[in-house]
């Protein structure tokens, strides 16, 4: 007889132990059905869904590069083989398939993957795609000959081929959508051959044999897409309630995983797994367990939709699982949420310590103003509404990105945004008691063709373009100097010595008090903000929220508020690598190395 222990989907010597379930019990919404038909109603009039224009837009752009993709996979076979089946298949393929000689080999298979996958995407969301390849593919050709098709179409736009990348993609626009384009290959071809145009490809767990792990990352993105899509409950509260959480978090500039928050794969994991412990839960209460959930989770404590498997389907080879207990890496983490398909990992890998403290408080906030507009002190609109953040804090890091041209701006601008998580990592530490609070959103600035500012809004593609970014900069009580410059020096480093790095590209970074912010970021803030009854608030709560707003505060600048000498004094960093010729890599930050700072007063009023 078979010893149970071997049925188990944990290794041998794992011992399960019986935890606290870490979600609380479901308080439905009051008046679930109304609130709920208001919720939607606000993320239709905040422009979240795409028109049916729009619809059809994408899914010609989707047909289109299908095409392109299975012209390029014919051109890489031999000549003498491209009109000929496998002699295995000569029995199996049907009638029109032997009249059409472009479909004798395996198609290509495009996968969407992502929001535009699970139908959550914004009308200006860019569009996740996997193309799916059969065996005589390989990736070399698809960052080679694959991206040198791509650069000679009319259509295609601001290529970016990244095959470094953890998981290698090639970034374009087509037609002026933004395509992310991964790829993977099947070693077997009968099932790419078999896939009919137009048709959705089921990926099963056999299409993991014989994938480095590249691919299989590549691969498993479409697998949970596909996974989330057919085990929802409710898929149209599933998507409704995940709208709205991936709004929330975008006005309040958390969602970007490249930036070390997380991202729409993430955001639809923690969705899901609220929907399947509430599943015949409206949308407001679906929100309301989201905040309340997340808000006091136990991180590093993984957040998983079902059991991590420890062994590989049958016949794939076995990979690294996520497992904190045994991988001193995954031990890292501060924030896992993990993939529900084989082989499980985190897919929150990039999320930082000031990442994390940011997102909890967030969390906590929403979970607060939730509660209030089941009370009807608030409404749906206020969840919504446009940042405080930079009301809320007295010094800020501006980072500057720049390019002369639109060309040398996207490439410029998409390495550095990979590398800024080192600058926020940098900045954050307890040993100098100093804090970063990023903001993950970039604003543009426009230039016309003389060089001369003009405001906030995008360039032409032949004028200099760019793009700021913002890190408040928070001090502990008794903190008299905090030295950044040893926050920036790695982050510098790793820029300075970017060996695609032009004379044309550039980068400033300056320590701005709050009343030397850009006019337009505080404009914004509140044009964005719906006007609230402050007579509604008791005053325990305005004191409240004075607390809250003390806490979130940076200390003073000691001396002349008007003084901005010690903010204004450039320091050269400079590379040790002389062979980048100069002004390709010099750099300056402006600023003192020395800041001084001083703690407030007991109260101040919010500004």
């Amino acid at each position: 007889m078979m010893d149970k222990s071997s049925l188990s989907s944990k290794p041998k010597g794992r011992r399960s132990r019986n935890r606290r379930n870490p979600y609380p019990r479901l308080e439905p919404f009051r008046d679930e059905e109304k609130q709920s038909k208001d919720l939607k109603e606000v993320l239709h009039e905040l422009g979240l869904y795409e028109s049916e224009e729009g619809r059809e837009k994408r899914k010609q752009v989707f047909d289109d590069l299908e095409g392109l993709l299975n012209e390029w996979s014919t051109s890489l076979l031999p000549l003498n083989s491209v009109n000929q089946f496998p002699q295995s298949d000569t029995l199996t393929f049907d009638a029109d398939a032997a009249n059409d000689k472009k479909t004798k080999h395996a198609r290509v298979a495009l996968i969407s993957t992502g929001s535009y996958r699970l139908q959550v995407n914004r009308p200006e969301a860019d569009m996740d795609l996997l193309a799916l390849c059969p065996s005589h593919c390989s990736r070399t050709a698809f960052f080679a000959s694959l991206v040198k098709i791509l650069k000679g179409d009319t259509r295609i736009e601001e290529l970016h081929p990244i095959a470094t990348a953890y998981t290698p993609v090639v970034k374009f626009t087509f037609n002026g959508i933004a395509i992310d384009l991964l790829f993977a290959r099947l070693s077997n071809d009968a099932k790419l051959r078999k896939h009919k145009k137009g048709a959705t490809f089921i990926i099963e767990d056999s299409d993991l044999r014989d994938l480095d792990e590249a691919g299989v990352r590549s691969l498993n993105g479409a697998r949970v897409a596909q996974l989330l899509t057919a085990s929802a409950p409710n898929l149209e509260t599933f998507r409704t309630t995940l709208i709205a959480v991936k709004e929330w978090a975008n006005m309040h500039g958390l969602y970007s995983n490249v930036l070390g928050f997380l991202g729409g794969i993430n955001y639809a994991l923690l969705v899901a797994c609220i929907c399947k412990r509430n599943r015949k839960a409206k949308p407001a209460t679906l929100l309301k367990s989201f905040f309340q959930t997340y808000s006091k989770w136990t991180w590093p404590v993984p957040v998983t939709l079902s059991h991590i498997s420890y062994f590989p389907p049958e016949g794939v080879l076995p990979l690294p699982v996520w497992d904190a207990k045994s991988n001193p890496r995954d031990r890292m983490h501060v924030m896992p949420i993990l993939t529900p398909t084989y082989p499980s990992m985190n897919s929150a890998y990039n999320v930082g310590r000031p990442q994390l403290r940011r997102l909890s408080s967030a969390l906590h906030n929403a979970f607060r103003i939730v509660g209030e507009i089941e009370k009807g002190t608030k409404s749906w609109r206020d969840l919504f509404q446009g940042n405080e953040f930079f009301k809320r804090h007295s010094y800020f890091l501006q980072v500057r990105i720049t390019a002369s041209n639109a060309t040398s701006y996207i490439e410029w601008f998409r390495f550095v945004e990979s590398r800024l998580r080192l600058l926020i990592a940098g900045l954050d530490s307890q040993h100098h008691g100093v804090q970063a609070e990023p903001f993950c959103r970039f604003y543009d600035r426009t230039y016309n063709s003389d060089g001369v500012c003009m405001g906030h809004g995008k360039s032409e593609p032949h004028c200099k373009n760019e793009s700021l970014f913002y890190i408040a900069l928070r001090f502990g009580n008794g903190i008299h100097k905090a030295d950044l410059s040893y926050g920036v020096s790695e982050f510098l480093h790793k820029v300075n010595n970017w060996i695609r790095r032009g004379e044309d590209k550039d980068l400033g970074m300056e320590i701005l008090r709050h009343n030397q912010l850009p006019k337009f970021l505080l404009e914004k803030s509140m044009t964005e903000n719906h006007n609230i009854d402050k007579s509604k608030q008791s005053c325990n709560d305005t004191k409240r929220q004075n607390e809250e707003t003390l806490g979130e505060e940076s200390p003073i600048l000691v001396g002349n508020e008007n003084d901005t000498e010690g903010l204004t004094k450039e320091i050269e960093m400079q590379t040790k690598d002389q062979s980048t010729p100069p002004g390709s890599w010099a750099m300056k930050v402006v600023g003192s190395n020395v800041l001084k700072v001083s703690a407030p007063p007991a109260k101040r009023p919010r500004i």
